[in-house]
């Protein structure tokens, strides 16, 4: 089989060679066997005869040799292709609409599923990423990964698994000659790259690295970017030093490209070992009392199934978890769970998956209208060949014959739209790999075409080929061959016209389907910012100072701060300054146990939002005092601690009563804090939810969640309210910082409308895809719509011109092809708004202040489809009501 296919193959490209190696191999018997008959004692003239009548016509002989060695079907497919290229050369007008068409509807598939691949499908680079497990523990929709340390020990112990380690995300602050530089990066336990399996561009990776301080120098891996970025690709980086959060680290690795960490929409630039950590924190090693971002993730042992390790793992974890060490409430019973890993954790996918998918149907329709579209031209064109497909078998080409010829036609236009769609599938994911470069942690998405992106797009080429030719191609090549020859036009068959209508009909109620769900994205995300959310997002600018740096003395940042208020408290269009932990929709969440004094609060209701401020904080984004006082500067440290409520947190404890001079405690600090305050509730974490229970205290009092002092503050949100151009007052808060500490960094500087609309990427991007996909699906039924009607009043001339000659006047004429477009247009639409009902269902968990079935959005969307039916339908009907009676009537 091998040797024919070599053969196949050397024939193709050495043809002149077989050829003529063919021609003297035939004369060679020719002449063989003439001589033969000579030496028999036949005359040369008759002998020659005698060869030529026995071999056979030479070219016949040929071409029985060229279909025995395959090139017979090689020779016809390239006439075919030859054909097809002379067809569309002349009717270039048919060819440009198909491959638009189809370009615009492969290549939105193939954009949506390079996104699904980089977000969904592509697992990590690394050695066997199906054997990677995370450690969990729960059941069902409750699992959590979230471990400590002292687990990690326990699993590593337990031989339940090949290896097991540990990684934890962290951001580092790295000091350069440019200023000090935010990077993310991993604290992982010392195996983390053997376990894994990482590959290595230069150096090495933790292989068995202390996860206790041993005195040894702190060490770290970078990425292939980071090196790129910092080093410039520097081979001799290994062993040189980075200043990280104020500690000299030197490296001893550099990852291969590709690999990220075990997080996907980030990027993991420095990887440090726990031990370093451990130097910070030496309590972090035997914390149990809480869940922290520690993942733990295990290698399946080959001896062991998945099975036996779920079991071994959920037996594991119960005893864990019941120790009493962990100070988890009696009878509380949680068991261990495995999670693949091999795709990495999957926050990022949980959230887009379903969106993305949406997405993806959504695309694989608009093929489908695009598909019809060109079907319907083929079908249009098939009639108008009718005359030539007649003569074709009249000279004994088979329909087979016939209908391979039409089908290399459709998968000409096919690959060139396919081609075509690959630009536009570039252009788009790299618009919407943009799209999520925003807020204060972008994800990163590596989506760019790969592989599976180009088989992906031949094989929806491929199928298109198919759906747009094969119909066509059989409805075409089934002519009856002595009426097609006399008749000097053709007038479609009416199988053909009603499949014509069918197919518009269909595009119709896709189009439908497609424009209902965008309006449906589109309203929703106009009620959310629309939505009173609690908080005024208007001329207020927010930026993140940071000021992490270890060589900062706590006498040092606060001095900082101090400046910093009186610095930006002078600048011209300041009016308001507030220090926070958080702000609103800033995606942080901080949820801490919440206990009052003679009140039981259900275990599932013991937990409040908690918020770090200081007093101007509810003036600047408009928060209304409710009852009581807010914070003042008399609430400073050393006085007695003070807390602020909103309405959720009164409602949810208290009911109707104020609870102004209550006691409550929060968190593990045991000091209690009084309640001062009730303000009005926000919704500060997600705008889809009701407002949190939130609690507030006062800056200069409170403890952060990290039992750090206030005074020692590392990092805060700045709030500044301003009456002047906020771009402007952005450069002039860069240039300030920098005047007070290089070593302190300010990033993430935004408007409070841009960190709205960062809240909303989800939403917004589906929004502006849909709405997209729906013009593209609308453009196309109007186009589709057109072209039928067009196509009709042309094969229906003569007809017309009867009509008129008999009495019929224009005004008939062109009622009656908008009654026709009309009637098709409103069989659509009824297909249409029934398939929008039957999927409500699947839209409804992506809506926002609006019904999946809203009869405004389908009265709105039945609008504009008659609008464009209309329209689709005018201009043909107005040049069939201006047709002369006398010229059509000549026409044959």
């Amino acid at each position: 089989m091998f040797a024919r296919l070599r053969s196949f193959v050397r024939m193709l490209f050495t043809r002149e060679d077989f050829e003529h190696n063919m021609s003297d191999e035939m004369r060679f018997h020719m002449e063989a066997y003439t001589g033969d008959l000579v030496r028999g004692g036949m005359e040369p003239e008759e002998a020659q005869r005698r060869a030529r009548v026995e071999f056979g016509p030479q070219a016949a002989l040929q071409e029985e040799c060229r279909e025995a060695r395959g090139i017979r079907v090689a020779d016809e497919l390239r006439q075919d292709i030859r054909y097809a290229a002379r067809q569309c050369r002349r009717s270039p007008g048919f060819a440009i609409v198909a491959i638009i068409s189809l370009a615009l509807g492969i290549g939105a598939n193939s954009a949506i599923f390079g996104m699904m691949d980089a977000v969904l499908f592509r697992t990590l680079p690394v050695y066997d990423p199906g054997a990677l497990y995370f450690l969990a523990h729960g059941s069902g929709d409750d699992i959590s990964t979230s471990a400590n340390y002292p687990l990690v020990s326990r699993y590593q112990s337990s031989g339940i698994f090949e290896s097991v380690t540990s990684t934890s995300r962290r951001t580092f602050t790295v000091a350069s000659t440019q200023g000090p530089e935010r990077v993310d990066g991993e604290y992982v336990s010392g195996n983390y790259h053997a376990t894994l399996g990482v590959q290595f561009s230069l150096g090495r990776g933790f292989r068995a690295e202390p996860d206790r301080p041993d005195g040894r120098t702190p060490v770290a891996v970078i990425s292939d970017e980071f090196w790129m970025r910092r080093f410039g690709r520097d081979p001799g980086v290994i062993g040189k030093t980075l200043t990280i959060d104020g500690g000299i680290v030197s490296i001893i690795g550099v990852t291969s490209p590709g690999f990220n960490g075990l997080f996907p929409g980030t990027h993991a630039d420095i990887t440090m070992p726990l031990f370093v950590r451990a130097l910070e924190n030496a309590a972090f090693l035997s914390q149990r009392d809480r869940w922290i971002s520690v993942r733990i993730v295990g290698r399946l042992r080959s001896d062991r199934t998945e099975a036996q390790t779920r079991a071994a793992v959920s037996d594991l974890f119960r005893r864990y978890w019941a120790e009493p060490e962990n100070e988890r409430p009696p009878g509380d019973i949680r068991l261990g769970a495995l999670v693949p890993a091999g795709k990495g954790a999957a926050e990022v996918s949980k959230r887009y998956a379903a969106p993305l998918r949406l997405l993806f149907a959504m695309v694989g329709i608009v093929l489908l209208i695009a598909c019809t579209n060109v079907a319907n031209l083929f079908l249009a064109r098939g009639v108008s060949r009718s005359r030539e497909v007649a003569v074709r078998l009249s000279l004994g080409a088979g329909r087979a014959r016939l209908v391979r010829q039409m089908l290399t036609e459709s998968s000409l236009l096919a690959i060139a739209g396919g081609a075509l769609g690959l630009l536009v599938a570039f252009v788009s994911m790299r618009y919407i790999a943009s799209a999520f470069l925003v807020g204060d942690r972008p994800l990163i998405i590596d989506a760019h075409l790969n592989g599976r992106v180009f088989a992906f797009t031949a094989a929806v080429s491929l199928v298109c080929s198919l759906l747009v030719g094969l119909v066509p191609a059989f409805r075409s090549s089934r002519v009856d061959v002595t009426p097609a020859l006399k008749a000097s036009t053709t007038r479609p068959h009416a199988g053909r016209w009603s499949l014509g209508r069918i197919l518009v009909v269909t595009q119709l109620a896709l189009s439908f389907l497609v424009v209902s769900v965008a309006t449906l994205f589109a309203r929703s995300v106009l009620n959310m910012r629309s939505l009173d959310a609690g908080f005024s997002r208007e001329r207020t600018l927010l930026f993140n100072i940071d000021a992490g740096d270890r060589s900062l003395t706590q006498a040092e940042r606060a001095a900082f701060f101090a400046s910093l208020e009186t610095r930006l408290r002078a600048t011209p269009g300041v009016s308001a300054l507030a220090y926070t932990q958080r702000s609103p929709l800033d995606h942080s969440v901080q949820t801490r146990p919440l206990e009052i004094p003679d009140l039981i609060i259900p275990k599932q209701s013991r937990g409040a939002s908690a918020n770090v401020v200081t007093p101007a904080f509810f003036g600047i984004f408009d928060i209304d005092l409710v009852r009581g006082r807010g914070f003042t500067t008399e609430d400073r440290a050393g006085t007695e601690p003070v807390a602020v409520v909103d309405e959720a947190l009164v409602h949810s404890y208290f009911g109707s009563t104020y609870p102004i001079g209550r006691r409550v405690f929060l968190g593990a600090d045991r000091e209690p804090l009084t309640i001062v305050g009730v303000v009005r509730s926000a919704r500060f974490e997600d705008l889809r939810e009701e407002p949190p229970r939130t609690i507030y205290t006062a800056l200069a009092q409170a403890r952060l969640a990290s039992s750090e002092p206030v005074g020692d503050v590392k990092r805060i949100t700045v709030a500044v309210q301003t009456t002047s151009n906020t771009a402007a007052l952005a450069t002039v808060v860069r240039s300030i910082i920098a005047e007070l500490s290089p070593r302190v960094i300010v990033s993430y500087v935004r408007t409070m409308e841009q960190q709205f609309d960062a809240a909303l990427l989800r939403e917004r991007l589906m929004a502006a895809l849909s709405v997209a996909y729906g013009v593209l699906a609308l453009v196309l039924s109007l186009v589709g719509l057109y072209g039928i009607t067009a196509f009709g009043v042309a094969q229906r001339t003569k007809d017309i011109g009867v009509r008129m000659a008999l009495g019929a006047t224009r005004r008939r004429v062109l009622s009656s092809i908008l009654g026709e477009t009309a009637l098709t247009s409103a069989i659509g639409m009824i297909i249409g708004s029934a398939c929008a009902l039957l999927a409500a269902r699947l839209v409804a968990p992506f809506l926002f202040g609006i019904e999946p079935r809203d009869p405004g959005t389908l009265a709105g969307v039945t609008l504009l489809l008659t609008i464009t039916a209309l329209v689709a339908g005018y201009v043909p009907g107005l040049r069939a009501a201006t047709i002369d009676p006398v010229r059509a009537l000549k026409e044959n």
